[in-house]
């Protein structure tokens, strides 16, 4: 065999590996991607949350609820339910926060149900939220 058709059959098989653990990627970046946000969240570390993960067209709407919850501690998050589409790129967490806002010091449950979207391309590489930060009452 040619050392030309060995390296067009090599380049091939490459090419058919990539793009066959590409999905697998995605969805692997989008599991660390969510439960990083949650950790954030549960630190109180809502910048950094929405400059790392908020979309550009939310990222005012999620600081205006950024400042509506300055007074709120989270103490504890759990993930409910994880729906996640492969084919369109988008997922779909519901999450629960336990918080208290100062100065009660009766803990408080929210549900917040975050849209997740991959963009691929145009400086935003990578999931980013489609859904604004849950109101604390």
């Amino acid at each position: 065999m040619s050392i030309i058709v060995r390296l067009t059959l090599l380049s091939s098989l490459l090419v058919i590996v990539a793009a066959c653990s590409m999905p697998f990627l995605v969805k692997d970046e989008f599991d660390k991607s969510s439960k990083e946000y949650g950790r954030m969240l549960r630190w109180q570390e809502f910048e950094k949350a929405a400059d790392t993960y908020v979309g550009v067209s939310l990222r005012d709407e999620y600081r205006k609820r950024i400042v509506a919850a300055k007074d709120v501690k989270v103490v504890d998050y759990r993930i409910r339910s994880v729906e996640y589409d492969q084919k369109a790129k988008k997922a779909e967490v519901t999450m629960e926060l336990d918080y208290y806002a100062i100065p009660s010091t009766t803990v408080k449950t929210v549900v917040d149900t975050q849209k997740w979207l991959y963009k691929d391309g145009a400086g935003q590489t990578g999931w980013r939220l489609e859904s604004l930060l849950p109101e604390f009452r």
